[in-house]
């Protein structure tokens, strides 16, 4: 009867996936009739695009993953580093993707000038900054939540700190890495069309992909053509979670700090992906086979290493890495001084007033869009958590909307809320919201996922429900990730308004008066004090923010609701 089901389960599956493929070439068999007159756009090459766009997003991600961790561990073990590499975090999570424009066009185009290698490079930098900075949070809060117990018996065992690296941070890290690193995606999704497109003066890059297809389509105005590449990309989200996060996301569950024994592990794996990871397992281990002959203990590595020749190596690579990091340091530092000398001639006393009224009016759309994140996202996540079967069902489709980027809803807010009087400020605190309130929701329920199943189960033993359960375990233990979502919610709104504050539709321009707006018209025009102006006063109002108001709060949040084993 049970394999019956699961056969049942299996055929209905493969159908879902058959009729969604289906949908997706009904869509493109519509559109193909009008190809012929968009100019630059070949729809029949859609599928291509889904694949460049996706060697970017798996490029960027990898190195955001090795930065990441690298950088939260080295933050979260040290109080000396801490004091320096978090507020460096803070800064380079509030610098918009705009920001680093200048950077990747100036250091990768400039080393391969001409070949595409450059700007493929150059993408993939600007999609790796969507990426990871939410990722080093999430390995920070992760390592820094251990609680204190734990450490020491590691460092009484392990003082050199190896075995607590593999046996205690790594792992503690896993569930955070897995569950931002969702967010993180969806972020690089929606940020793809600014790094697949780019332009500065009269300079401008662009790479085959979804994320300039879906711009180039709504920047022409072509609805049509938007929801084909929006629905292009749902599907390859759709695959994704269901084939890579969803087994992860289950997978990471067994690095919960939890001492309950038995609990019944809840299955959100598809059969169809189960069969497939099998599949794939197998032909790993055929791989695998010839090399498990090896014995690779006889090899002494320690031995071979402290020979005279590495130990030479050793040496002579620390002195070229030392040269080569004074070198880089004089070029760049000559370079900064060039610039604000060039800046410095081009400056006007009338850009700090300019610069000032931007950011006011972007501020308070920024708070208007938080407010309304906040008070809708916290309770749907409390919702959802105490709902696992309505959250199995509706969040593939929250991932999808996260990930849609913000430019192709513009031309449809334009459209509908343009005749209204605030129509165009209203839309903009939209894609604002959009830009934020996807960190704050992942995040809440992550940190809500991680309870541990032994405090759950001695509240449920003594039949504590509603408002006292809310006020006694699910705030307290969701604290400290919501106020890690706030700020990187809070970068990500900064970052969004590049984008919510100015789009050019066939040649003109809809903006709102903002920093976002400001950042895009004066690198649009080569106006460098302007934008390292605008640019620096975002940068330093963020930091101080997070500084002086979120990091004080954070640390006392996290040192009053640790969980202690």
């Amino acid at each position: 009867m049970k394999e019956k089901r699961t056969f049942s389960q299996l055929v209905l599956q493969l159908l879902i996936i058959v009729l969604l493929i289906g949908v997706v070439y009904a869509f493109y068999k519509k559109q193909i009739n009008i190809a012929s007159y968009v100019e630059d756009l070949k729809v029949s090459y859609l599928p291509y695009y889904i694949f460049r766009s996706l060697i970017r997003m798996f490029s960027a991600y990898f190195f955001a993953l090795l930065f990441s961790f690298t950088y939260g561990y080295l933050a979260a073990t040290s109080v000396k580093r801490e004091a320096i590499m978090i507020p460096i975090l803070d800064i380079l999570q509030s610098v918009p993707i705009l920001g680093f424009f200048p950077v990747a066009i100036a250091f990768f185009i400039s080393l391969f000038p001409n070949s595409i290698l450059g700007v493929e490079l150059a993408s993939i930098f600007l999609i790796f900054t969507s990426q990871s900075w939410n990722i080093a949070f999430g390995v920070y809060e992760s390592i820094k939540g251990i609680p204190n117990d734990v450490k020491e018996a590691y460092e009484f065992f392990d003082p050199e700190g190896l075995l607590k690296l593999r046996r205690l941070y790594i792992p503690a890290s896993i569930p955070k890495i897995i569950y931002n690193s969702i967010v993180s995606w969806s972020n690089g999704w929606y940020f793809l069309v600014a790094s697949e497109i780019f332009a500065v003066g009269e300079k401008s890059f662009r790479l085959p992909g979804i994320g300039s297809f879906i711009l180039v389509s709504a920047t022409e105005n072509k609805i049509g053509l938007v929801l084909l590449g929006i629905l292009a990309l749902g599907v390859t989200i759709f695959f994704l979670d269901m084939f890579m996060w969803r087994p992860l996301s289950q997978w990471s569950r067994k690095f919960r700090y939890s001492i309950s024994p038995g609990e019944e592990e809840e299955k959100e794996v598809l059969d169809i992906v189960i069969i497939f990871w099998e599949f794939v397992g197998n032909i790993i281990n055929k791989i695998k086979r010839p090399f498990e002959k090896i014995n690779f203990e006889s090899i002494n590595l320690k031995q071979i290493f402290k020979a005279k020749l590495f130990v030479t190596i050793e040496r002579v690579l620390k002195y070229v890495l030392l040269v080569v990091s004074i070198l880089v340091s004089i070029y760049i530092m000559f370079y900064t001084f060039k610039g604000i000398y060039s800046i410095a001639l081009s400056f006007k006393l009338s850009y700090i007033l300019i610069v000032l009224k931007s950011l006011i009016f972007s501020t308070l759309r920024v708070l208007s869009s938080y407010i309304i994140a906040v008070s809708w996202t916290v309770p749907f996540a409390i919702f959802l958590y105490n709902r696992k079967k309505i959250a199995n069902f509706i969040l593939p489709f929250f991932q999808i909307l996260s990930s849609i980027p913000a430019i192709s809803f513009f031309p449809l807010l334009l459209y509908f809320l343009l005749p209204f009087k605030f129509g165009l400020e209203l839309s903009s605190i939209i894609l604002i919201l959009t830009g934020m309130q996807w960190y704050i929701f992942f995040l809440v329920l992550g940190g809500l996922k991680a309870i541990p199943n032994d405090l759950q189960e001695v509240v449920d033993s003594y039949g504590v429900k509603g408002n006292l359960r809310l006020r006694r375990l699910l705030i307290p233990a969701m604290l400290p990730s919501f106020l890690t979502g706030t700020i990187t919610a809070m970068g990500g709104a900064w970052n969004a308004l590049v984008v919510a504050e100015y789009i050019d539709i066939k040649g003109q321009p809809f903006s709102v008066q903002g920093i976002g707006a400001l950042l895009n018209t004066s690198l649009a025009q080569n106006e460098k004090a302007l934008f390292t102006l605008a640019l620096v006063s975002l940068v330093f109002m963020v930091y101080s923010i997070n500084h002086f108001v979120y990091r004080p709060l954070y640390d006392k949040i996290l040192d009053r609701y640790r969980m202690e084993a």
